[in-house]
Parts: C-alpha cells; sequence; structure tokens
C-alpha cells in the first residue's frame, strides 16, 4: 500500500494538529472538503466529513475546545479519553484526505492517528510547567492555536492542493 508524498505530509500535519487541538483538523478538513466541487465523488469519509451535518456539529466544538484550552480548569490532554479521541480524530480526518484523494485510507489514518498521540505528549511538555501562571498558560494557548491553525493550512494545501 502506497500513498503520495503530498497525502504523507497532509495526513502528518493534520495529525499533528490534533494532538495540540483534537476538533480543529477535522473542522478545518471539513470545510476543505466542502469546498471542492468533485467531494460528491470522494470515497468515504471525505463526504461525511464535508457534509453540511458535520459541520454544523464540528464548527461549535472546535470553538468551544479553543476556548476552554486556555482555562485552569482544562482537562490533562493526555488522559485516556482525550488521548483515545485525538487518535481517532486525527486518523478519521487523514482518512477523509485520503477519501478526497481517492487513494487507500489506512496508512494516512494511521499516520494522522500516531501523530495526534506525538502532538499530545509535547504540547503538554512544553505547557505543563506554566500551567500555575495563567496568564503564561493562555498566552502559550494562542501561540500553540496559532501553530496548529498555520501547519492545518499547509497539510491541506500540501494534500488537496490550492484551488
Amino acid at each position: 500500500m502506497t500513498i503520495s508524498s503530498n497525502l504523507f505530509w497532509g495526513a502528518l500535519a493534520l495529525g499533528l494538529v490534533t494532538g495540540m487541538r483534537s476538533t480543529l483538523a477535522p473542522t478545518m478538513t471539513s470545510r476543505a472538503l466542502a469546498a471542492h466541487d468533485d467531494i460528491d465523488e470522494a470515497d468515504e469519509p471525505a463526504r461525511t466529513l464535508a457534509s453540511h451535518r458535520a459541520q454544523q456539529f464540528l464548527m461549535p466544538m472546535a470553538a468551544a475546545e479553543l476556548l476552554g484550552d486556555k482555562m485552569p480548569f482544562a482537562p490533562d490532554r493526555t488522559i485516556l479519553p482525550s488521548m483515545m479521541f485525538r487518535a481517532l480524530s486525527g486518523g478519521v480526518t487523514a482518512a477523509a484526505l485520503a477519501g478526497a484523494r481517492r487513494e487507500p485510507i489506512w496508512l494516512p489514518a494511521l499516520i494522522g492517528a500516531t501523530a495526534a498521540l506525538v502532538a499530545s505528549e509535547i504540547g503538554l511538555n512544553l505547557r505543563k510547567p506554566y500551567q500555575s501562571n495563567s496568564l503564561a498558560n493562555a498566552a502559550l494557548g494562542l501561540a500553540e492555536d496559532c501553530v496548529a491553525l498555520s501547519i492545518g493550512s499547509a497539510g491541506l494545501r500540501r494534500a488537496l492542493g490550492k484551488r
């Protein structure tokens, strides 16, 4: 099973984003896929992720996560339920990219899920020393949001092309 290098880098990038913000990569991917004229001809899970219903669900989830992450009571991103959700989210997002490109989905899904798990650990380790200082923690969270948006946008451009 082989995949194109553009899909590999897109899956890796969006997996990293999912590790930082579990709902941001699926939300960005959902919007990007919905903008494609030929999405109705794509394989699953691309069509489902591009659906209007998915966008209605994902947008508020991502907004809430972006806000909630800065709160001092935000749960640790490396607890088991969070890690399971991040792996699932990264895998489905990468599989949707593969479906849109009509390429095999399993390897990109594995790449996306693995990258999400690794990025979760790294992100937590970078921010943990500053969790006691709520202002520094919020500032680092905003910086992490910017990094996640940048990596996600670059990954989508790479995987889907500049359309």
